[in-house]
């Protein structure tokens, strides 16, 4: 009787929120309340039911969103506005204006690598210094660094092969092919051959190479060779 004068002195037969584990309110009382037996207790937040056993995901901000997708689109659009600008293309440019652009630069590149092969080949001691001078005039990086290397090993290179009174004379039979890995990277491959005499060796010895001679365009100086490789040898 207690408890059904405080219902008529809160105003009737009105529901009652518990809390749920899950933080959600249940009607406990009148229609709101009931439900048939073996279907699960349904939860009620802002008016939508929601499974009990699985509360409603909450609805992901705008702002988190947005914020690592723009993240995202500036890194592609810096990357794509990089390349297209060192290859001077526009979006409109056409896979055949970008072959053209490339073709362009391949002479440049036949011709550095032509002269590093010959300049590889072709010295002795009486013209080592002058071809020392030229070779760095067309050298970078790693292959620059393990030149002078080599020009300064045992008292230097020069005495080296003046006291083994040696010498070399080469020519390319095959090449260069060139080969374009970016706008600024090209590969040029020359089969080369070689023929190293000394006072131990006054008949000379001849070998031919596939040399992989690698080139970057260092912009103001033109293309460079940065690598040089020996892919093959063989004894002729």
């Amino acid at each position: 009787m207690e408890e059904r004068a405080r219902e008529d002195e809160l105003g009737g037969d009105l529901p009652v929120d518990r809390e749920t584990p899950g933080g959600y309110g249940v009607a406990s009382s009148g229609a709101a309340a009931s439900h048939t037996e073996g279907e699960p207790t349904r939860a009620v937040r802002g008016g939508t039911a929601t499974s009990a056993t699985e509360p409603a995901p909450a609805a992901p901000r705008a702002g988190a969103l947005k914020v690592p997708l723009l993240v995202a689109a500036l890194v592609v659009t810096t990357i794509s506005a990089a390349v297209f600008a060192t290859l001077y293309l526009t979006q409109e440019t056409s896979p055949t204006e970008v072959s053209d652009v490339l073709a362009d630069e391949a002479p440049e590149v036949r011709d550095t690598a032509t002269r590093v092969a010959n300049l590889l080949l072709n010295y002795d001691s009486t013209n080592l210094e002058a071809v020392s001078q030229q070779m760095l005039e067309v050298a970078t990086g790693n292959f620059r660094e393990q030149y002078e290397e080599v020009l300064a090993q045992g008292g230097g290179l020069g005495t080296a092969l003046e006291e083994a009174s040696a010498s070399s004379r080469g020519e390319i039979l095959e090449g260069p092919d060139v080969y374009f890995n970016s706008a600024s990277e090209a590969i040029a491959i020359t089969h080369v051959t070689q023929t190293a005499q000394s006072n131990t060796n006054p008949g000379g010895s001849t070998i031919d190479y596939i040399l992989k001679i690698t080139l970057i365009d260092t912009s103001e100086g033109g293309w460079k060779a940065d690598r040089v490789e020996v892919l093959s040898t063989q004894q002729v």
